[in-house]
């Protein structure tokens, strides 16, 4: 009976050990299929929201294609109702020419915000680290040896969108080089953006750095690189041209910061 009792004991023993091993393994598939489900769960709210920002790439660059028709219509019309008017209807032909650049003023304005829109998406979709590009923070020159033709800051010149309170503000820098010249990438970064519009920046790369930092490059003749890439300093992206709304070959170099445009000339390394 001893020997009996010691032997339903252990089997008692090992029964329950039994049970806990089952109750865990229980509780372990239970988690994971929870955790599947988690995960489910947060991949279809990720490919909705990627769904989403692929829907408003599209419009945007629709939206594009529609101001760039609305600006050849308003050049096309102006060019045709200078011609049909008097030779001394003077202030009538002025009061036209001020409706249509104040026009073309908005059409600009609406190319400009229609670039600097794709970024925010892609940022919506990408996350940067690292460094800014320089152990310093600084830029490096976007062209080599070239000459500066424009500051940043308010400007008189008609095409230049409003911005800070003023009705044409240049919000970056125009560097002047001979035409193909070569542009760098100012910092490490990834290629952000690479658009093309027959106004505005014309053929443009906005390169996206950790920080909240961005740089645009417009008017080029070319881009030579893709979405995506990543660039180191110094790496040519480019060539300079005059795409656009351009006065002649130049490249016009934008920093942005958090979405504001800032002076780039006092973070380029001398």
């Amino acid at each position: 009976m001893i020997m009996q009792s010691a032997d339903t004991a252990a089997l008692a023993g090992q029964a329950r050990k039994l049970h806990d091993r089952l109750a865990a393994e229980k509780a372990r598939q239970i988690e994971a299929r929870s955790q599947k489900r988690s995960d489910l769960e947060e991949q279809t709210a990720l490919a909705r929201q990627l769904d989403g920002d692929l829907a408003a790439l599209a419009d945007l660059e629709r939206q594009q294609r529609e101001t760039e028709a609305q600006l050849a219509a308003k050049i096309a019309a102006i060019r045709s109702l200078l011609a049909r008017l008097d030779v001394q209807s003077v202030a009538l032909a002025r009061q036209t020419s001020d409706q249509i650049a104040r026009e073309q003023d908005a059409l600009i304005a609406k190319a400009v915000d229609q670039a600097w829109a794709q970024l925010a998406l892609w940022l919506r979709a990408n996350s940067l680290s690292g460094s800014s590009g320089t152990q310093s923070g600084r830029l490096a020159m976007p062209i080599t040896g070239a000459i500066l033709t424009q500051p940043f800051g308010p400007t008189t010149l008609w095409f230049e969108p409003p911005f800070g309170g003023y009705p044409h503000f240049h919000t970056g820098i125009d560097l002047a080089a001979p035409d193909n010249a070569p542009v760098l990438a100012a910092a490490d970064g990834v290629v952000a953006v690479v658009g093309s519009s027959q106004v505005g920046y014309g053929n443009y790369v906005i390169v996206a750095h950790p920080g909240g930092l961005a740089t645009l490059y417009g008017h080029l003749n070319v881009a030579l690189v893709r979405a995506a890439d990543r660039v180191v300093q110094h790496q040519p992206i480019g060539l300079e041209g005059s795409t656009g709304n351009s006065t002649g070959p130049h490249l016009h170099f934008e920093v942005r910061i958090n979405g504001q445009p800032v002076d780039p000339i006092p973070r380029l390394q001398s």
